[in-house]
């Protein structure tokens, strides 16, 4: 896992893919591919996830970079056919931001969570273990809990990516740990 940041984003890139959950309250206003993250869907793995400032250009700019690399879900049997799978969600009332040069950006100082709180608010933590798709929408829905505790009151979308290491963590330890995440990533920006 990689984490890029530029002015109005930041993007978590999973180029190998990783099982990635979501949990929406409120009436967001700028989101993309969320239902791709039901667990009932085809695709289980994403490739990314972007936290974008004032709209969802940015996602653009990732596609376009995982699939300039060939990441993404295989659409055909040669190399680059292949659909990048980009969740978003923006923080209205902020500027927007470049996602291609975030992912050019990238470094491997991935931290727990991420948060972006304009109008709206989006949050992403990243959990140490091996978990499903159910399991991760659990995670984001305890998550979201950070957001309240950090006095968040506006509409937020948060996700929850586990990094597939087979940690062995019960779930209610991961769900307390992205909550507590969450509340530091919002009240630390």
């Amino acid at each position: 896992m990689l984490v890029g940041r530029a002015p109005g984003v930041a993007v978590l890139l999973t180029p190998a893919g990783a099982v990635a959950g979501v949990d929406v309250r409120g009436a967001p206003v700028g989101t993309r591919e969320l239902d791709l993250l039901d667990p009932s869907t085809l695709v289980q793995r994403v490739h990314a996830v972007v936290l974008a400032g004032g709209g969802l250009a940015a996602a653009d700019g990732v596609v376009r970079w995982l699939a300039e690399r060939g990441h993404g879900f295989p659409v055909g049997v040669r190399p680059f056919e292949v659909v990048p799978i980009v969740p978003a969600a923006a923080a209205l009332g902020l500027a927007s931001g470049d996602g291609y040069a975030a992912c050019e950006a990238a470094s491997d100082d991935v931290p727990t969570a991420l948060a972006v709180v304009g109008d709206t608010a989006v949050g992403l933590v990243v959990v140490d273990a091996e978990v499903g798709p159910a399991e991760c929408r659990r995670v984001a829905m305890s998550a979201h809990d950070g957001f309240a505790r950090a006095g968040v009151t506006v509409p937020a979308t948060v996700f929850a990516v586990a990094t597939g290491a087979p940690t062995g963590t019960p779930l209610n330890d991961l769900c307390t740990t992205a909550a507590d995440a969450l509340e530091h990533a919002a009240q630390n920006p």
